[in-house]
C-alpha cells in the first residue's frame, strides 16, 4: 500500500479506536504499529542501501520505482508480530496491544496493495526467516522491471504509490519475476 494510504488508513484506524475506547495509550500504538512501523525501510534505505539522499522525494522514488536490493525490514515480519503478541499478552499492556493491532492492520494491507504488484504475490515474503534464506534480495521477491517510473509530484507519489508498467510503455518485452517458491527455497549463490 502507498505510505499515504497508510497514513489515512492508520488515521482513521486511531480516531475509531480513540472514540471507542479514550485511550490514548491505545491509539499511540496502534499509530505506532500502523504507520511508524515504515521506519525499516529508512534504516534499510540508509544502513544496507548506503543511499544518502535523505530527501523525502528521493526515498519515495528509490522504493516506488523499485531500485532497492536489500530488504531487512525486521518490523515488517510475522515473526516479531508473534513475538509482540505473546509479549503483549503476557504483559497486558495497552500501548503494546495497540502496536500489535496497528500491525495487524499494517502488514494484511501490504500483502494486499504490493502483493498486486508481483505475480504469486508476497504472503511468503513477510517472514524474516524467508527474506533471510533469499539473502535478504529483493531480486528473489520481485521484478523491479516490472514498475513503472514515477512522473508526477511526490504528494499524488505518496498517496498513489508504485505502478506496473503499462503495455504501452513497455511494448514487446514482459517482465515476469523468477518463480517465488523456486527463487526463495533454493540456497542463495555465494
Amino acid at each position: 500500500m502507498s505510505p499515504g494510504g497508510h497514513l489515512v488508513t492508520t488515521a482513521a484506524a486511531c480516531a475509531a479506536v480513540y472514540a471507542g475506547t479514550g485511550s490514548a495509550a491505545l491509539t499511540l500504538g496502534l499509530a505506532a504499529g500502523g504507520f511508524l512501523i515504515d521506519i525499516d525501510h529508512v534504516v534499510d534505505y540508509v544502513a544496507f542501501e548506503r543511499q544518502r539522499d535523505l530527501r523525502p522525494s528521493a526515498f519515495l522514488r528509490y522504493y516506488l520505482e523499485g531500485r532497492v536490493r536489500r530488504v531487512v525490514l525486521p518490523l515488517h515480519s510475522y515473526e516479531l508480530f508473534a513475538c509482540l503478541m505473546l509479549l503483549a499478552w503476557l504483559s497486558n499492556s495497552e500501548w503494546l496491544w495497540g502496536y500489535v493491532l496497528g500491525m495487524g492492520l499494517h502488514l494484511p494491507l501490504d500483502i494486499i496493495f504490493n502483493g498486486r504488484l508481483v505475480p504469486g504475490g508476497l504472503v511468503h515474503f513477510y517472514s524474516f526467516a524467508c527474506r533471510a534464506r533469499a539473502g535478504f534480495l529483493a531480486e528473489r521477491f520481485a521484478d523491479p522491471g516490472r514498475l513503472a517510473p514515477l512522473g508526477e509530484s511526490f504528494w499524488v507519489s505518496f498517496f498513489r504509490g508504485a505502478r506496473l508498467k503499462s503495455a504501452a510503455t513497455s511494448p514487446g518485452r514482459v517482465a515476469v519475476a523468477a518463480p517465488l517458491a523456486s527463487s526463495v527455497l533454493r540456497a542463495p549463490s555465494p
